[in-house]
């Protein structure tokens, strides 16, 4: 089993401190999990890898942390930096965090109040161009108003890997928005412990749904851990595994360990024994 989306933050606050942005509270405060921590809930739950997801609201664009923490156990864990794919230099950026310090994804993360772009915004085609050069994953954070943009993105970009967090933060009875992106290829759904608490006392509807319009193959899950933090990393794991329980055997191998393969090849090369 493979996490898609976890967060880890530094104990060692002069090393790494943080640099918090206004989004989602103070999670890194109150229920803050460095690396090892977090290895030690995946050992217990039975998950044998994860993505270290560049937690923003803790750090904003200093990926420091989720570099070195994935650098330091790299049979466990592939890592993702978010940079401001609107600012001077920025494939530069995308570049040294890939080349120079083995990350493996870029997050363009366009919600908040101070977002100051959309995700089909021109400036940030030099970052999308980049990552198709260096062959990495893009991770792309939008809320569901951004979808047809993103389809723009998707279309210019039809050989890049790109994985959607969250789902976008569909409404869950009503995902018309999401479903219509079924037709573009390579466009992966995130399902993170967010999207199935939203989906109430039956998320593997929803989840079995989404598997039938975009395949599993393009269906993975994420538990959003140590950001999501109401109830323990065991509890999420079992939410995650009552909510694809309904699928085949085959198609929840897919979904929670050679999906996230697709996007993330590290993890196939360096499989923990």
């Amino acid at each position: 089993m493979i996490d898609t989306h976890t967060h880890v933050i530094g104990p060692n606050r002069d090393r790494y401190p943080l640099r918090p942005r206004s989004l989602s509270g103070e999670w890194y405060l109150e229920a803050p999990h460095s690396a090892e921590e977090l290895l030690g809930c995946m050992d217990a739950a039975g998950v044998q890898q994860a993505i270290l997801v560049q937690a923003v609201g803790a750090y904003t664009f200093d990926n420091d942390y989720a570099a070195d923490a994935a650098a330091a156990h790299p049979t466990r864990f592939a890592s993702a930096c978010c940079i401001d794919p609107v600012a001077d230099a920025a494939a530069d950026t995308l570049r040294y965090w890939v080349s120079d310090r083995e990350m493996h994804g870029v997050r363009i993360f366009s919600v908040g109040r101070d977002a100051s772009f959309r995700i089909d915004d021109p400036r940030t085609f030099p970052v999308w161009e980049q990552a198709l050069a260096l062959d990495v994953a893009v991770i792309v954070t939008v809320l569901s108003d951004q979808l047809e943009g993103l389809r723009t993105m998707l279309r210019r970009f039809p050989t890049l890997r790109v994985s959607l967090d969250h789902c976008a933060f569909p409404d869950t009875a009503a995902p018309a928005p999401l479903f219509a992106l079924a037709d573009e290829p390579n466009l992966f759904c995130k399902v993170s412990s967010v999207v199935l608490e939203s989906a109430g006392k039956e998320p593997e509807s929803f989840v079995e749904t989404l598997t039938a319009r975009f395949g599993a193959e393009r269906v993975m899950w994420g538990s959003d851990f140590s950001q999501t933090h109401d109830r323990s990393y065991l509890e999420l794991v079992a939410l995650a595994q009552r909510a694809f329980g309904t699928l085949s055997d085959a198609q929840r191998e897919q979904c929670f360990e050679a999906t996230p393969r697709t996007l993330w090849p590290a993890l196939a090369r360096a499989e923990p024994a």
